[in-house]
């Protein structure tokens, strides 16, 4: 290495005026394994330098590569080496915007700064360049990028749209895939299907800048984007389509080897951004992405959030802890929407227990989507009233007592999954678990067969009150396909014991296999189905335990599960509750619950 390299590159502060001042890096001209140089170049808003941005993974922070820069040593990472490397023209210098480069990251308030503007960076880019990775020795990423180059001519010409259509599609898995579903053909079933193509699309949507915080925002941000995976580049709407494709079919993906894939991140990055005012929702479906930055999970998000109040709060200040960044949110959660609903997201185990833990997947936890206007009321038209303790870290929050857990049996959404009810691992277990719930049913109620009423709330809260669209649904609909669900699960003898012969026969042509749903084939973890000492029948999203309260919080879409710790609470989450949902109970007398 030249000895010129030694000395440490030192980066000049950022002028403050004009505002919205950043870096770009021109990468100097260079060919194989010429070391990577570069200069940095100052500008702004007023008159921005035309630039290409990158979007790339960091990578390993700990396996470092140098770049020489103004004639000084910059260590990145190698991930962003390789790009950089790759991405250079032979003959000519090319200006890109890379983040590691163009900030001075140990400054925190500059780093902060240029986050704040990063959308804009991303979207004023001639182009974005996702970087995926570098050349594979075996040429996999050849192999893949003609596969998807060919799926996708495929896919349009059976869809009746050109390759250029793709850009002003909006929601290309919702609006090409899951719209025209019933026209398009699995893909085993088509020409193109190979061993060479599978296994190389599965190497190919393997690469972890699919699950990248960061990669969501840059991608959203501008609409000409080239994928770039060694030598070879496609748009990046092939990409996508592809994915959606692929996910189309469970079966097909599970057995053709995209089950540990990452092609579900990309076909949902639009779906996640759809509604920029939901950023719970966001957040929520964003969880199961990654970052090295346990913050960025919000400040990665910042820019593609609209908030009417409060958004200073998720302004990215990387002076703030982790638990300062999380806690925040759920104040300006508070403030945006004059609602509770932000506690829906919690796991039940985080510490403060009421702060949800965003860099958590919790995308499977739940067994009903968030995003969409429900009707539950459960405190009338009332908004939340709360105060959170920074010092202590509690909140107070305003609401009114229902009851205490008397009885309870675990459960898991993951028993209305068809792959679960028609495995023989489910035959086997279902029938055990569905007794000692309809045996627990029996002890609230010392009868049997268990009467239609009540098995109709039992019913309701099992499924959200939702049918399998998720829509608010009847509740004798969603009872008589439990009927119908209960009669796949159970043996003859069980089924009769708990289910009078005329609800039977009242259920004999509803679809057992659509209660439940939607249900996926994945690993959701511990559920609870209740009883009060007053007789409520309801589902939570966790694990609860005899004692445990339930309680309303003013402003709130559903009940939450409280659990007594002295004269304060931790959450455990949200239920459903049957009779509760429409404000049933809305004048109790309010109190104020501590939650730690």
């Amino acid at each position: 290495m030249p000895e010129y390299a030694l000395e440490s590159y030192q980066y000049e502060d950022l002028p403050t005026t004009p505002p919205g001042s950043f870096r770009v890096a021109e990468i100097l001209p260079g060919r194989a394994d010429d070391p990577v140089s570069c200069l940095l170049h100052t500008t702004d808003w007023s008159n921005p330098l035309e630039y290409e941005a990158i979007s790339y993974a960091w990578g390993d922070p700990n396996i470092r590569a140098t770049v020489i820069c103004q004639g000084k040593r910059l260590e990145v990472t190698r991930n962003l080496y390789e790009a950089l490397a790759q991405l250079r023209h032979p003959d000519r210098s090319r200006l890109l915007y890379a983040d590691a480069l163009c900030i001075n990251q140990p400054n925190i308030p500059e780093r902060g700064y240029q986050v704040r503007q990063m959308r804009k960076i991303y979207g004023k880019a001639k182009v974005v360049l996702s970087w995926v990775g570098p050349v594979a020795q075996d040429h996999q990423d050849a192999v893949a990028v003609d596969s998807i180059r060919k799926i996708s001519n495929f896919l349009c010409q059976k869809l009746g749209i050109s390759i250029s259509d793709l850009h002003s599609i909006g929601n290309i898995y919702q609006n090409l895939i899951l719209k025209n579903r019933a026209d398009l053909p699995l893909p085993n079933e088509c020409q193109f299907s190979t061993d060479a193509t599978w296994k190389s699309l599965v190497w190919f949507y393997s690469h972890p800048y699919f699950t990248r915080v960061w990669v969501i925002q840059e991608v959203i941000a501008n609409k000409e984007r080239t994928v770039h995976c060694g030598r070879e580049k496609i748009g990046w709407e092939c990409v996508d389509l592809v994915a959606g494709y692929i996910t189309m079919e469970p079966a097909f993906s599970k057995c053709f080897g995209f089950a540990d894939t990452y092609c579900w991140w990309v076909s949902t990055m639009t779906e996640l951004t759809r509604n920029p005012k939901n950023w719970l929702s966001m957040l929520y479906l964003a969880s199961t992405y990654s970052c090295l930055d346990a913050r960025d999970v919000i400040y990665g998000l910042r820019g593609l959030m609209e908030l009417s109040d409060g958004g200073e709060l998720l302004d990215p200040d990387y002076s703030k802890s982790v638990l300062e960044v999380y806690r925040d949110s759920v104040e300006a959660a508070i403030l945006n929407f004059q609602n509770t609903d932000i506690f829906t997201y919690v796991t039940g185990d985080g510490n403060p227990s009421w702060v949800p833990q965003w860099n958590r997947p919790m995308l499977f936890r739940n067994p009903f989507r968030f995003g969409r206007s429900l009707p539950w009321r459960p405190s009338g038209g009332t908004t939340a009233i709360s105060s959170i303790d920074k010092e202590l870290n509690i909140i107070s929050l305003t609401g009114f007592y229902v009851d205490s857990v008397k009885l309870f049996e675990p459960y898991n959404e993951g028993f209305f999954s068809n792959a679960t009810v028609d495995s023989d691992e489910g035959k086997r277990v279902l029938p055990q678990v569905w007794q000692r719930i309809l045996m627990t049913v029996e002890e609230s109620q010392s009868k049997i067969p268990i009467d239609s009423r009540t098995l109709a709330a039992v019913a309701t809260s099992f499924s959200f009150g939702l049918d399998e669209r998720t829509d608010p649904a009847d509740e004798r609909y969603l009872l008589r396909n439990f009927v119908a669900y209960l009669k796949i699960v159970l043996d003859e003898e069980t089924f009769g014991r708990y289910i009078s012969s005329a609800l039977a026969e009242e259920s004999a042509s509803a679809n057992g296999h659509a209660f439940g749903k939607p249900a996926w084939d994945f690993e959701y973890p511990e559920s609870s189905f209740f009883i009060t000492k007053n007789g409520f029948f309801g589902c939570a999203v966790s694990a609860v335990r005899r004692g445990d309260v339930v309680c309303v919080a003013l402003g709130s879409t559903y009940p939450f599960i409280l659990r007594p710790e002295g004269n304060k609470f931790l959450i455990r989450g949200y239920t459903y509750v049957h009779g509760l949902m429409h404000g049933e109970l809305q004048n109790s007398e309010r109190r104020v619950f501590r939650i730690r």
